[in-house]
């Protein structure tokens, strides 16, 4: 794979930061299907023998459900006999944590003993499409918008009422907390670039500055985990668990994408001669996303409890569509043109991972550029009132089925990623249907069940 140019990073360099910062473990961490962060802990004194020698984690992690049961058919399980995996860390996200005393972390990556990539791994599979990218001369810029729900530790309340979206006193609602969560991320390198109350009771909403590339990612990723950590310390849970509460607002995952061209620096989604302003690359890119966002949905909606977001002027869109400044429709041209045109992807849930995010967008914009199927006029009037759009699927089953179905975005993706995927989601669902009699019916979308809590909540 080719290296897209990062920060300079030196194992001596790091050796430095430890002495610096009186560092005295290191976490070697990745994530997990669902982006949960899985992690070994090391005292600093072993750090050099596992950046040379890697670092053993059990391979089937990558396919273990949320709760860590173990679906049989992911290849990564009893297929190799349950074996490890050497993982190998990427020196180049070491970062410092300033929400826990004397550590810092190095995001991992999967090997086989024989070397070769488990490309099972989310990071890994984004990497390779980035890479693929870059070998055509451009650069993937990123953004991610993130709705969470902060909850009171013990009781699992709201940590305040109502629906107060940007209302200054409910931004604020405990300053201790979210000063502190701005404050640390910003010590860490993560760019918050705006904090507010959201449209749910204690639900908030915070926006990274955009990054280029795998960084882009790997900084959500740190975002999410980091800022559970921090709720936690201050006698709350953080979660991205979609719709925690049926009559409140879902919590949704934005995603800003374009791709500049790596020798001239300019932004190759514009062109102001042609029509909504777009360039006939972004036209594609744009038709790619909108042909594979049914089945993409296994990863923007990856949970069963996703599918209870999306309602009817709830502005979660049900529709692969896209308009310009339409909060309706599925894929939104912002309004912001020029070297700064791009699209916002807001077909993802609040439980998605942010690997998996950003690789279905540009697996699917791929694949537009490559094969160029026919953009659909853009959506100006209320998406959700119109019958002749392309819905989206309505359960985790229909999303499966229309994954499991779509060739043409499979030639773009790893077949063992493939089938961790498809068999890891099909456990979900059959795990989820002998929870309840009523799965899957009208009832049962009309409730958010305690054992969506307890299987969901604190880990996404």
């Amino acid at each position: 794979m080719t290296e897209n140019p990062t920060a300079p990073c030196s194992i001596d360099r790091i050796k430095k930061t430890i002495e610096e910062n009186d560092i005295q473990f290191v976490r070697f961490e990745q994530a997990d299907l669902y982006g949960v962060s899985r992690s070994k802990t090391v005292p600093v004194d072993c750090f050099a023998d596992y950046v040379n020698c890697g670092l053993n984690f059990y391979g089937g992690l990558l396919g273990l459900d949320i709760q860590s049961m173990v679906p049989s058919g992911t290849g990564y399980a009893e297929e190799v006999a349950f074996a490890d995996h050497c993982t190998r860390p990427d020196l180049s996200t070491f970062t410092v944590l300033p929400w826990v005393p004397n550590t810092a972390n190095v995001t991992v990556d999967p090997y086989w003993y024989d070397g070769t990539p488990a490309m099972a791994s989310p990071r890994l599979m984004l990497k390779k499409i980035i890479d693929e990218f870059y070998e055509m001369g451009f650069i993937c810029r990123l953004g991610y918008e993130f709705e969470f729900y902060v909850l009171n530790k013990e009781t699992r309340e709201p940590v305040y009422n109502g629906q107060p979206i940007f209302v200054t006193l409910k931004n604020n609602f405990d300053m201790d907390f979210t000063y502190d969560l701005m404050r640390k991320m910003k010590e860490a390198g993560i760019r918050i670039i705006t904090q507010n109350s959201e449209h749910g009771p204690g639900q908030q909403e915070l926006n990274l500055y955009y990054k280029d590339g795998l960084p882009a990612a790997d900084t959500a990723f740190l975002f999410k985990m980091g800022a559970k950590e921090i709720a936690l310390q201050h006698g709350y849970i953080a979660t991205w668990m979609t719709k925690p509460f049926i009559d409140s607002s879902a919590s949704g995952s934005h995603f800003h994408v374009s791709l500049i061209d790596r020798e001239t620096g300019k932004n190759v989604f514009n062109d102001p001669s042609a029509e909504y302003g777009l360039s006939p690359m972004a036209r594609d890119f744009l038709a790619g996303i909108l042909k594979h966002a049914a089945a993409n949905s296994v990863f923007t909606a990856p949970t069963i409890n996703c599918y209870k977001r999306y309602r009817i002027n709830s502005f979660a869109p049900h529709s692969a569509t896209w308009g310009m400044e339409n909060r309706t429709v599925g894929i939104r041209l912002k309004g912001t043109r020029g070297e700064s045109t791009h699209f916002e992807n807001r077909l993802a849930c609040g439980g998605t991972n942010p690997y998996l995010l950003a690789l279905s967008t540009l697996a699917a914009g791929l694949e537009g550029i490559k094969s160029k199927p026919e953009l659909p006029a853009p959506v100006t009037d209320i998406a959700y009132t119109r019958d002749d759009v392309p819905a989206l699927p309505k359960s985790l089953e229909e999303a499966i089925d229309e994954f499991e179905k779509d060739t043409d975005l499979h030639a773009i993706l790893e077949p063992e990623f493939i089938k961790l995927v498809l068999a890891v989601k099909k456990f979900e669902v059959e795990t989820a249907k002998a929870q309840f009699k009523d799965y899957g019916t009208i009832a049962f979308n009309q409730r958010v069940d305690p054992w969506e809590w307890d299987y969901y909540m604190e880990l996404i």
